[in-house]
């Protein structure tokens, strides 16, 4: 809001105050999606934040002006020209902060090249990058073969940028509405992380309890590991632990892994393998003593 303020503020006001409240809405505009955006978010966020902030920034130059821009070369107003010189110069840099902060953030989010087919955010980042190349052709083409002849003063041409102008305009438009969807779609980044998750269950008896973990918590090779406690929350020396684990509704019978202890006092099993995604029955047999064994039982859903 205090973004918006700033830029009403700057058209309303003249001279040095209304650049000084033109900059300050810029900035702020962008450190507002650096702190909030669901990119920004993303890990390592002391890379990802200022890529955010640099990439919106770029944006903001560069589309902002397109329309003032536009408006001043079609009424032939007294500084079009300066302001097309002055646009004419900046373009590339913004083009390359772009084209980085571009490319960090796709990085980051994409994570393999696989996922820009296989997943919906990557199917979108494709038709933005497709409308991406366009307008930097369009770019290309404006500076290159119709720049000069405006500056010379060519009507022609200054219809012709015009027109050009006009259509960059809708092709940004275009690509803030691909963007949008977005939302509505997590990136493989995220995807990854949530196909990664554990499935957990605690088991309590009265002898003993268990705070088991899956990982990952879907279907397919797992390493299984365990906490084992006494039915009071005290330390349980255990002498022997097993995982069994079974799926009636499908078949599977019950099959065990005998687990190690681990330096943290954990018990796990690698390479277990669940086959299916569903409802698993689970069992921990603790060898309290030669004498004593404790078999905790529970039911685990693993995902697909």
């Amino acid at each position: 809001m205090l973004a918006f303020a700033l830029a009403g503020a700057a058209i309303v006001l003249n001279g040095s105050t209304s650049k000084a409240a033109a900059v300050a809405s810029w900035l702020l505009a962008g450190a507002a999606l650096a702190l909030s955006g669901h990119a920004s978010a993303a890990s390592p966020q002391w890379m990802m934040r200022p890529a955010v902030f640099l990439h919106a920034l770029a944006i903001a130059v560069w589309m902002g002006a397109l329309a003032p821009l536009g408006l001043a070369l079609r009424k032939s107003r007294p500084g079009a020209i300066e302001a097309l010189r002055r646009f004419s110069r900046i373009i590339p840099v913004i083009v390359a902060i772009l084209i980085l902060a571009g490319i960090v953030l796709a990085a980051v989010q994409v994570q393999e090249p696989a996922a820009l087919v296989s997943t919906a955010y990557g199917q979108v980042f494709l038709i933005k990058l497709a409308l991406l190349a366009g307008l930097f052709l369009l770019a290309a083409l404006n500076r290159w073969f119709l720049t000069a002849p405006v500056e010379a003063g060519d009507p022609s041409a200054t219809r012709r940028l015009v027109r050009s102008i006009v259509v960059e305009t809708l092709v940004v438009l275009l690509m803030f509405g691909v963007a949008a969807t977005w939302r509505f779609t997590p990136p493989p980044r995220a995807l990854a992380a949530a196909a990664a998750a554990p499935a957990s269950i605690h088991i309590h008896a009265a002898t003993a309890m268990a705070d088991l973990t899956v990982t990952p918590g879907r279907a397919g090779p797992v390493s299984v590991s365990a906490f084992i406690m006494t039915g009071d929350l005290g330390p349980l020396d255990a002498k022997e632990v097993t995982f069994v684990f079974s799926n009636p509704s499908v078949g599977v019978e019950p099959f065990k892994r005998k687990a190690e202890r681990r330096e943290t006092g954990s018990w796990q099993a690698d390479g277990i393998v669940l086959p299916l995604p569903g409802t698993w029955d689970v069992r921990v047999d603790v060898l309290i003593t030669d004498f004593e064994i404790a078999r905790l039982e529970g039911r685990l859903t693993i995902r697909p």
